[in-house]
C-alpha cells in the first residue's frame, strides 16, 4: 500500500454523538458492541484522501449471535441486509468495534484475521470493490485506533480519526520554523492558548465572493493569523467598489484588476513570506474552483447571489466541511428612515437544517441567476429580478465581516459551540442582535440536507429477506 498517503475519516460531532449513543445503549452490561458507517471516498489530492459517512447503522442486541464481553457474532440475516443496502450502492464501509477496558485499545488476533478475510470477501463480491475500514474503541468509545485493509486482506495502513469541525492536517504548513517576528506578531492574542494559534495558522479558507464584505473578511480573518486561502470571484474591481474595499485604489481599477488578486495583494502585505494564497478569477460553478473549495477546512461565502450561495452549501455539504454564509441589506421604509440588517449563517456540519432551509437562498432566483441572458431579461420585464445591485455601505459591511471572522475565532478555538447551527441578525438602527432559535430550522425531509434515513438502528424484526442470504460470511 502507498504509505505516502494521509487517509482520515472525518464525521460531523453531531453524527458521531448519536452514533456513540446508539452503541452504548445496544449493550446490556459491557458486551462487546459493533457499528457500522458507510463512506464516500474523497481524493482530496495526490496525497491526501478522506472518507465522509452518508449512512450509519447500529445493530440492537437481537441482531447478535453471540455477545459477550470477549467477542461477538452477528446474525447472518443482519449481515445479508447490510450487504444488499449499504455495500451494493458502492460505499465502502467502516467497522466500529468495542474492547473491554479504558485504556488506548489495540486490535487482536482475531480482529486481525476476520478483518483480512472480509476485506478480501467484500473486494472480491461487489463490482465497485469496496475498501474496509476497521476502527476499535475502548468500553466507552472515547479511545480509538483506526486502519484501512488493501482489497486482498494482506496489508493495512493507519486511518487519522476527526470527529470534531476541523480537521487540521499535520502535514500542513509547520508553524514551528516560523521567525521570531512573525511569533511575535501574535502575541497580543496568547491568551487564547498557542494550539489555537497554530489551528488559525494552519486553516485554509475557501473565500467565495471578494467584494465588500469578503475584502473586509479577508483582511480581518489574515491578521488574525489565517494565511492559507482559495479566493473565487470572477469580477474585476469598479470604481463603484472603491467606497468599501480596504486599500483599493483607482489606479487597481485603471488596471483592470480582478478581485481575487486585489485580496490576494492584501493578504500578501501582511504575510512577506508563508502564506499561500491560489486565487480564481472565475465563478464557483467552475469544475476548477469547485475542486479547489473542496480542498479547504472551511468555506465562506460573501456573495450577493442565490446561485452562489446555493452551490456553496452544496459543496459544504457533499464534503462535509463547515460553511460560513455572510451578508448585509438596506432598505427604505414608507417614512423614509433606512433599515440595515447584517446576517451571519452557519449551518450545522453534516446536515440537519442549511441556506435552503433557513430561507437564505431563494431557490427561483437562483434557477434564474443560472439561465441564459434572454431568460433573465424576460423575468426582469415582469420583475422577478430587479435589475439593480443592492445598496451597501462599509461601516455596515464591516459590522458583518468582523462578526464572522469572531465566529470563526469561536469555532476554531473552541468557545463557540457551533453544532446545532447558528443564525444571527444584526439590525440597525435600532441596534439589536437577534439570534434564530435554530430548533425552527430543522428539516428531516429537505431536498439538500435532509437527514431521514440515513442513520438508524436496526432489530432483527425490522430486517426483509435478501438475495444474499446464501452468503456465508459471518461477521466476528
Amino acid at each position: 500500500m502507498n504509505k505516502s498517503l494521509a487517509i482520515s475519516l472525518h464525521i460531523s460531532s453531531k453524527m458521531w454523538t448519536s452514533f456513540q449513543q446508539s452503541m452504548l445503549k445496544s449493550r446490556m452490561f459491557n458486551e462487546e458492541v459493533i457499528g457500522f458507517l458507510f463512506c464516500q471516498r474523497h481524493q482530496v489530492s495526490k496525497r491526501q484522501i478522506r472518507y465522509i459517512p452518508k449512512t450509519w447503522v447500529v445493530p440492537a442486541s437481537d441482531c447478535y449471535e453471540h455477545q459477550s464481553a470477549s467477542g461477538l457474532v452477528l446474525k447472518q440475516h443482519f449481515h445479508s441486509y447490510l450487504l444488499e443496502n449499504h455495500l451494493q450502492p458502492g460505499l465502502d464501509v467502516v467497522h466500529i468495534h468495542t474492547h473491554a477496558g479504558r485504556g488506548l485499545p489495540d486490535f487482536s488476533y482475531i480482529d486481525d484475521r476476520y478483518e483480512s478475510e472480509y476485506a478480501r470477501f467484500i473486494a472480491s463480491s461487489f463490482p465497485k470493490k469496496p475498501r474496509l475500514i476497521s476502527g476499535v474503541f475502548n468500553e466507552n468509545l472515547q479511545s480509538c485506533q483506526f486502519r484501512i485493509w488493501d482489497r486482498k486482506g494482506r496489508d493495512f495502513e493507519d486511518v487519522k480519526f476527526c470527529n470534531s469541525l476541523f480537521e487540521i492536517s499535520e502535514n500542513k504548513q509547520a508553524i514551528n520554523n516560523v521567525n521570531l517576528n512573525y511569533d511575535f506578531m501574535f502575541a497580543r492574542q496568547k491568551i487564547f492558548g498557542e494550539t489555537n494559534q497554530k489551528a488559525l495558522n494552519q486553516l485554509k479558507v475557501g473565500l467565495i465572493g471578494c467584494g465588500g464584505i469578503g475584502s473586509i473578511f479577508a483582511e480581518l480573518l489574515g491578521r488574525l493569523g489565517v494565511k492559507n486561502w482559495v479566493l473565487i470571484d470572477p469580477d474585476i474591481l469598479e470604481t463603484v467598489n472603491l467606497n468599501r474595499m480596504p486599500a483599493a485604489t483607482q489606479e487597481m481599477v485603471d488596471q483592470r484588476w480582478h478581485k481575487v488578486h486585489y485580496i490576494k495583494h492584501l493578504i500578501k502585505k501582511i504575510y512577506r513570506e508563508g502564506s499561500c494564497v491560489k486565487t480564481i478569477p472565475t465563478s464557483v460553478e467552475s469544475e476548477l474552483a469547485k475542486q479547489e473549495i473542496a480542498t479547504c477546512d472551511l468555506i465562506v461565502v460573501a456573495t450577493d447571489n442565490h446561485l452562489s450561495r446555493k452551490t456553496a452549501q452544496e459543496l459544504a455539504l457533499q464534503y462535509m466541511r463547515p460553511l460560513v454564509c455572510l451578508g448585509t441589506h438596506i432598505d427604505v421604509k414608507p417614512d423614509n428612515t433606512p433599515r440595515m440588517y447584517s446576517r451571519i449563517t452557519v449551518p450545522p456540519l453534516g446536515g440537519g437544517w442549511c441556506l435552503m432551509c433557513g430561507n437564505i437562498i431563494n431557490l427561483q432566483r437562483a434557477a434564474l441567476e443560472s439561465a441564459p441572458l434572454e431568460i433573465n431579461q424576460m423575468a426582469a420585464s415582469v420583475g422577478y429580478l430587479e435589475g439593480v445591485n443592492d445598496p451597501a455601505v462599509f461601516w455596515l459591511n464591516s459590522i458583518c465581516a468582523s462578526t464572522g471572522v469572531g465566529v470563526i475565532h469561536g469555532m476554531v478555538s473552541g468557545f463557540l459551540n457551533v453544532d446545532s447551527g447558528i443564525d444571527w441578525i444584526y439590525e440597525f438602527p435600532g441596534n439589536h442582535w437577534r439570534q434564530t432559535n435554530t430548533e425552527y430550522l430543522q428539516n428531516d425531509d429537505c431536498y439538500f440536507c435532509g437527514m431521514k434515513g440515513l442513520e438508524e438502528v436496526v432489530h432483527n424484526s425490522d430486517l426483509e429477506s435478501s438475495d444474499l442470504e446464501d452468503s456465508d460470511f459471518i461477521l466476528w
